[in-house]
């Protein structure tokens, strides 16, 4: 890795303090977030997680529960809830997101990439101090 000395300014302990406290916070606005956009729609913010895992083509259960840390009882749960709200269908061992559910997926989605933007969006991408004081605003 090529570090420059300007660039070792940010790994200087305050500044990772900052990012650690930074990424804490941006964590728990997008975890509230998800949460509020999530239970508007109906959802659950681990239904919505899992949606998202079948739509980028995971198919087994077990794949998505690892991925996300749910434990596989809970996983059953999940999915029998999604199936009962028609947002995905399971044909065999074959798990699919129905038109529904990507109506559904998409609607969220884009409630969350709003959020993120608008909070994103004020600062000037070739300043790197910009990226701490994001942290800092958030």
């Amino acid at each position: 890795m090529d570090i420059n000395h300007s660039d070792t300014l940010y790994f200087k302990k305050d500044s990772i303090v900052e990012i650690i406290l930074g990424s804490n916070r941006t964590n728990r606005l997008i975890n509230n977030e998800l949460v509020i956009i999530t239970k508007s729609n109906k959802l659950t913010p681990n239904e919505f997680l899992t949606l998202v895992e079948v739509k980028r083509g995971f198919k087994k259960k077990i794949d998505i529960s690892s991925k996300l840390i749910i434990k596989r009882q809970n996983m059953n749960i999940i999915f029998k809830k999604l199936e009962d709200k028609k947002l995905i269908t399971t044909i065999g061992k074959k798990i699919q997101i129905t038109e529904i559910g990507n109506e559904v997926l998409e609607k969220v989605i884009n409630k969350i990439k709003d959020k993120i933007i608008k909070l994103f969006k004020n600062i000037d991408p070739k300043n790197m101090s910009g990226f701490i004081s994001i942290l800092k605003n958030l």
